[in-house]
């Protein structure tokens, strides 16, 4: 079970270890989205201009993508006719 930070940022167990790692979240920065489509789940990550697309397909294979923000809807679509 994932605890929340005093922020709302979910943690994972042996966060607070991870030696040589450095954490930039920021809350006010952070915009994640997930939806999904029968099997498939697609977590959306923002950056400025860009979106990071991460579409599992429920049987075990990942895709990774990178949208600009106007192709965000369009790739969803794609992935979608395709898997």
């Amino acid at each position: 079970m994932n605890d929340i930070d005093p922020y709302g940022l979910p943690t994972f167990p042996g966060e607070d270890v991870l030696d040589g790692w450095i954490d930039h979240s920021e809350i006010q920065l952070r915009d994640v989205r997930v939806f999904t489509r029968g099997s498939l789940t697609a977590t959306l990550i923002s950056h400025p201009g860009v979106w990071d697309v991460i579409v599992s397909d429920g049987a075990g294979n990942v895709e990774l993508l990178v949208a600009d923000v106007e192709d965000v809807a369009p790739t969803l679509y794609e992935v979608a006719r395709r898997l």
